[in-house]
């Protein structure tokens, strides 16, 4: 498989943002070009092509990573109206070649390059080197991917568990679930982890507190927790809770013993409030497997730039992560 060539572009795109960012050569740092909403032009093509037609040097090549399932060379946003056809967006933008990846696939690939300084951990646990590490989180939807390794090679697994159902497990969440509930055909991970879910999470809570819910997005919502506020407080409680409820779920479905990271863009703006929610016994209680599930770390990733990262290193070396596949690389 021939090199990458360099300059390359690389994309974070979201259901509600796209990030962009340029690595000059293979090791390099991404440095960020723009930050623009998703859906903001007709296609991703006349979308991209307005940031790169004003860079002095174009990218030759481009990692795409997209939070959405893939086939092959092509790609669709699960929460926004953009489609992918590598091949065809190659061509459009001038790019002698180029991969799609799954959003969390890139997250899944920046564990191998991200440093101490990038994360704060939340639950000790007993790590184990070499050990499966998972990467999850809410943003517009709920992402999850695995980074296996065995013998030096690391294989990115990408899931859709933000689709897998969710239930009830404490008083509090009995009480609330109705309202959580209500309005939804199936109670998935995504509908209550995500910057929607928060805000269901606020209205459930506002609700049994017989309180009038204000109209609030999730930025609102976390503000307002910040401040003090009882109702937000409550929930952004709630949401931790569950979140850790999930994370420790989903790393037994993994065996993570590499520790669990919590990403994405809600997760790092909460971070002051986690202390407040009793992560640890949630995380880890998981009768019959609490010896094994006691192993488990839990990590968020700080670092803004993780996914940009992950996709350079990535496009570095495409066979670390088991990406050098004629089925998923495209080539002008």
């Amino acid at each position: 498989m021939p090199p990458f060539a360099w300059p390359l572009l690389v994309a974070d795109i979201g259901g509600t943002n796209c990030r962009l960012s340029l690595v000059e050569t293979a090791g390099a740092r991404p440095v960020h070009l723009a930050r623009i909403p998703t859906g903001s032009q007709a296609t991703p093509e006349a979308a991209l092509e307005a940031v790169l037609t004003t860079l002095a040097q174009r990218p030759r090549s481009a990692v795409l990573a997209v939070a959405g399932p893939l086939e092959g060379r092509a790609a669709r946003l699960t929460n926004a109206n953009w489609t992918f056809d590598g091949p065809a967006l190659g061509r459009a933008l001038g790019l002698e070649q180029g991969l799609l990846v799954n959003d969390f696939e890139a997250q899944a690939a920046s564990l191998a390059v991200i440093g101490e300084g990038d994360v704060t951990t939340l639950v000790a646990g007993e790590p184990e080197t070499g050990g499966t590490r998972l990467v999850l989180g809410p943003g517009t939807g709920f992402g999850a991917a695995a980074l296996v390794t065995r013998a030096g090679r690391s294989v990115l697994v990408p899931t859709e568990a933000g689709h897998i159902g969710v239930g009830p497990e404490d008083p509090t969440e009995e009480k609330i679930w109705p309202a959580l509930a209500a309005g939804l055909p199936r109670v998935t991970v995504e509908s209550l982890l995500s910057g929607d879910g928060l805000v269901r999470f606020h209205r459930a809570v506002a609700d049994g507190s017989g309180l009038r819910e204000p109209d609030v997005s999730a930025a609102d919502v976390t503000t307002l927790a910040l401040d003090g506020d009882p109702a937000a407080l409550m929930a952004v409680i709630c949401f931790w809770r569950l979140l850790a409820r999930v994370a420790g779920d989903l790393a037994l479905v993994f065996k993570a013993t590499g520790g669990v990271y919590l990403s994405g863009g809600i997760v790092p703006r909460l971070l002051p409030l986690a202390a407040k929610s009793a992560l640890g016994s949630v995380f880890a209680g998981k009768p019959p497997m609490e010896e094994l599930a006691a192993r488990f770390a839990l990590h968020v990733v700080t670092a803004p730039d993780a996914a940009e990262r992950g996709m350079a290193a990535i496009a570095a070396a495409p066979q670390r992560f088991g990406l050098d596949d004629p089925a998923r690389l495209w080539f002008g």
